[in-house]
């Protein structure tokens, strides 16, 4: 297998793992409220439980971990997110994924994502105040810390290590923005930060800008005709499916698209990653769950 063209498996191999824990350097959320087109009348939403509290609350001690598969792989990586109370009144989400198997000892790899947040609005949404990452490939690891610092409106990044040169940059950030990085805007999508979560409602989520440009993430839920006829009957574990596009630069190349199927309870229990280049559709699905809430599917429901 080239190396070339493993990186381009691997990058989508962890982007599915990580649902929204998207594997990019510096990349981010920015969350602006009410964003998105008005879903139509009498479009079903979906329910987004905040019976519980906080977010914090809502989500503390939730681990996922997902089982990833490609072309005759169905166990080539594991990834897992989980979120913890930590200290100063805040919040530490993490992501881990690593390859197993056959495709570990063709190439090995694994990504660690951190994110300390903490709680804004009275409790309502998470924002960012470190983003890290480490990535070992066969044994050379690089490392990033991004920073938020909201008082300066000013963001600054450093990464180091890996055989590659060192890094550092300061962005200046808009009057009012906040900005998410992908654990945040996962936690804060799931709790619906970014408005309303219905059918048909379409959202276009800015990521972390660049110089000359501000990625986007476009998500879109389907509405239950097109979940039923996508589906066929054979996804019972599943109640809703959101429509994911991402710049194809994440991919390598590809669609850059990604299915993402959720149980009413709002758990993502499956992911498709569509027609990746050389490797066509990369699958996730949710192996197993670590929750301290009721949910109406389990994760041993996925893949049965």
């Amino acid at each position: 297998m080239k190396r070339q063209n493993t990186n381009v498996f691997l990058a989508a191999l962890f982007l599915t793992a990580a649902i929204f824990a998207l594997p990019c350097a510096r990349a981010a959320v920015h969350a602006e409220e009410k964003q998105g087109v008005e879903a139509s009348e009498g479009a079903q939403s979906l329910r987004a439980d905040t019976s519980s509290g906080t977010i914090g609350a809502r989500y503390a001690n939730e681990e996922l971990v997902y089982q990833v598969g490609v072309l005759f792989f169905d166990d080539a990586a594991t990834g897992t997110v989980s979120l913890k109370k930590g200290g100063d009144n805040d919040y530490v989400a993490t992501f881990t994924a690593h390859t197993v198997g056959v495709v570990d000892r063709i190439y090995h790899r694994q990504d660690t994502y951190v994110a300390h947040l903490k709680e804004v609005d009275h409790g309502r949404r998470f924002v960012t105040k470190s983003f890290e990452k480490t990535i070992e490939v066969n044994g050379k690891v690089r490392k990033g810390v991004t920073s938020m610092d909201y008082a300066k409106n000013e963001m600054t990044w450093k990464s180091w290590g890996g055989g590659k040169d060192d890094r550092t940059g300061l962005v200046r950030l808009k009057d009012g923005m906040r900005y998410d990085d992908p654990l945040a805007a996962f936690y804060n999508f799931r709790y619906g930060v970014y408005g309303a979560i219905k059918e048909l409602q379409i959202y276009k989520i800015p990521t972390f800008p660049k110089e000359d440009h501000t990625p986007e993430i476009f998500l879109r839920v389907a509405s239950k005709g097109e979940f039923d006829k996508k589906t066929n009957g054979l996804k019972p574990y599943a109640d809703y499916l959101a429509e994911v596009k991402l710049d194809r630069e994440l991919f390598g190349s590809g669609s850059g698209e990604i299915d993402i199927f959720f149980t009413e309870g709002l758990v993502p229990v499956e992911a498709v990653a569509k027609d990746v280049v050389f490797f066509g559709d990369v699958r996730g699905k949710l192996r197993e769950i670590g929750i301290t809430m009721d949910m109406k599917k389990t994760a041993g429901m996925a893949g049965e």
